[in-house]
């Protein structure tokens, strides 16, 4: 323990009341304050869960709070890309604020999208504490150096704006703001992400907005277009879903290995095709 880079704990067997005031009367204990981070409950945290939709017009109300937001919008950095992109006016007007009262966002930026998402930031009600590099490397765990994106220079790195809102209850200075991770699929973010949020906000509801299927993960709910369907494992959060969209079908609950192939063929079809969409 004296080596690790890693927080670790260990059970503290000390009792609640110590044995002089065994039998002695107390005094009632003060009502505990609620809880500020939403947890999941065991099937959330084991089963991934998406919705199909356009993320401009959801109803955002009914989802509930998350402890946790990560987004990767299409934002338009004035270049030609592979998908369709966000008016900056679409993005300062998403409901974002519904979603989170305690909390912490992860907002990927690159370009000029840098200096909208600060101000989206401050627009949704978030004060801006970090900032983590995500430096992109090759198959050979070399660094990129011929960016598709960048105006000046080619870009080999990305930025994940950190956003709090609240006073969330989170681990602080267990990891670090920096990503050394390979390149893969268009816009696709490195997996460490999910650990590192995983960390720092243990077992608390997490929400990725602009999502594919590449990036659903259990505990998570993933939002986005380009989703197949919807499924929610949550009752409480199906129900809300059904009553705003009687006309949607939701997909039935089906065992985590099915839910990984249905996950898994798509992405195969769509690098075959050599298709790219956001």
């Amino acid at each position: 323990m004296k080596t690790c880079k890693y927080v670790h704990y260990e059970l503290d067997s000390t009792p609640d009341v110590s044995p002089m005031m065994m039998g002695q009367a107390l005094t009632p204990p003060k009502p505990l304050k609620p809880q500020s981070a939403h947890y999941c409950s065991e099937v959330e945290l084991g089963e991934p869960q998406w919705i199909n939709c356009d993320i401009r017009t959801f109803r955002m109300d009914i989802l509930g709070q998350f402890g946790v937001i990560m987004a990767d919008p299409p934002w338009d950095i004035h270049m030609e890309l592979p998908y369709g992109t966000m008016a900056d006016d679409e993005m300062r007007t998403l409901n974002v604020p519904a979603l989170q009262t305690d909390g912490l966002i992860f907002l990927w930026v690159t370009g000029r999208a840098m200096e909208l998402g600060r101000e989206c930031l401050e627009l949704w009600g978030y004060k801006r504490v970090e900032e983590i590099i995500w430096v992109k490397t090759n198959q050979l765990q070399r660094i990129i150096r011929t960016g598709r994106t960048g105006h000046w220079l080619n870009h080999s790195k990305e930025h994940c704006l950190v956003g709090v809102k609240g006073n969330p209850e989170v681990n602080r200075n267990i990891d670090t703001d920096v990503i050394v991770a390979e390149v893969r699929e268009t816009s696709r973010k490195p997996d460490e992400m999910y650990a590192m949020l995983e960390r720092i906000s243990p077992r608390t509801r997490k929400l990725e907005l602009f999502a594919r299927m590449h990036n659903v993960q259990a505990g998570w709910l993933s939002l986005g277009n380009q989703l197949q369907g919807v499924r929610l494992v949550d009752e409480g959060l199906r129900a809300r879903f059904k009553a705003a969209y009687p006309d949607v079908e939701v997909q039935p609950l089906s065992p985590p290995r099915a839910a990984a192939m249905e996950v898994d063929q798509p992405l195969q079809s769509t690098i075959a095709d050599g298709e790219m969409t956001r």
